[in-house]
């Protein structure tokens, strides 16, 4: 019996450095599934809390030794070395859920790290290079949209109408993309804090159903004083002043996240209190996120929540419910 378990514990770990290292490996390694990179910080939070901080240690050094001499054997180990900024969230996340932290301060750690780690290792390139890392981001951006026309010129299925019509929509988005750059650049960091945060306990939950987390997403929210930089982007953005309404664009992005976070929350939590079949909660979940209108609609909710509190009541019936849908 100890034989057959000590087997099954390696066979189990053997399978969690194999997962670790395909995660850590494939967008460093594949063109076109770079938007993986988001997911590194996700199997050392997942391992971590389910095998503690020694063996998840150990799943996380083997793993990055596998992805290490994958990538140098395809020639794209400076991705992976990208990947590796990432990695520090999952142990953040991992030891909040150990010290029942709450989630709001987790999130908050893991974006304030990410932030100064991406500061300073731009800043180190740039000296190194002699460049400017923000610009040349830019100025790779740029590239970019110069040849998706490049590609709708040389495809001859345009009339010249149309090529101009593209030309000047092409060129606006650029324009855009170049004022809001500083708040696409922390939402998307955002964004990666929140999506490993929800699959992970989501993950941990579908594990072990018996587990119980000191805090549900659906039940989190923003301080209600953050509706006062709300206040403050409104009237950025009606002042006739170029910079201000930029730093309103840049920071009322930044808040319509968070606040879309929120009201996903909001969706989810009333979701669970009406007992929605998955089916239907699926078709609510894609029609919100595929639809603009949808995106808004969820900010709104965010933000009202500030007011009319949605899930008060279930806050009273449900305290011990911590499933995330």
């Amino acid at each position: 019996m100890f034989l057959r378990t000590e087997t099954s514990r390696q066979t189990e770990t053997i399978g969690a450095i194999a997962v670790t290292a395909l995660i850590f490996t494939v967008p460093a390694a594949f063109v076109g599934l770079e938007w993986l990179h988001c997911l590194m910080p996700l199997p050392a939070y997942y391992f971590l809390s389910v095998y503690g901080q020694k063996r998840g240690a150990v799943i996380i050094a083997w793993a990055l030794g596998l992805a290490a001499g994958m990538t140098f054997w395809t020639g794209t180990l400076p991705g992976l070395f990208f990947s590796l900024t990432l990695l520090p969230i999952g142990f953040i996340l991992a030891r909040a859920e150990r010290k029942n932290d709450s989630v709001q301060r987790a999130g908050i750690q893991s974006v304030g790290y990410l932030v100064l780690v991406w500061l300073v290792t731009g800043w180190l390139i740039g000296m190194a290079n002699n460049s400017n890392p923000y610009l040349d981001l830019r100025q790779s951006l740029d590239k970019g949209f110069e040849a998706t026309f490049a590609l709708y010129r040389d495809s001859g299925h345009f009339p010249a109408g149309d090529l101009e019509a593209i030309k000047a929509l092409i060129a606006q988005l650029r324009e855009l993309v170049a004022r809001l750059f500083p708040a696409l650049l922390l939402t998307s960091i955002i964004c990666t804090v929140w999506l490993n945060t929800v699959i992970g306990k989501w993950l941990l939950k579908k594990r072990d159903p018996s587990r119980t987390d000191r805090e549900d997403l659906k039940k989190w929210r923003l301080p209600e004083l953050l509706v006062w930089p709300v206040i403050m982007t409104g009237i950025a953005l009606l002042v006739h002043d170029e910079k201000l309404h930029t730093l309103g664009l840049n920071v009322g992005l930044v808040l319509l996240v968070l606040y879309f976070s929120q009201g996903l929350a909001i969706v989810s939590n009333l979701m669970q209190k009406w007992s929605l079949p998955t089916a239907i909660r699926i078709i609510t979940y894609s029609l919100l996120f595929l639809q603009v209108y949808g995106l808004g609609f969820v900010a709104v909710l965010g933000l009202a929540d500030v007011w009319i509190d949605f899930r008060k009541q279930r806050f009273k019936k449900d305290v011990d419910d911590t499933s995330v849908s």
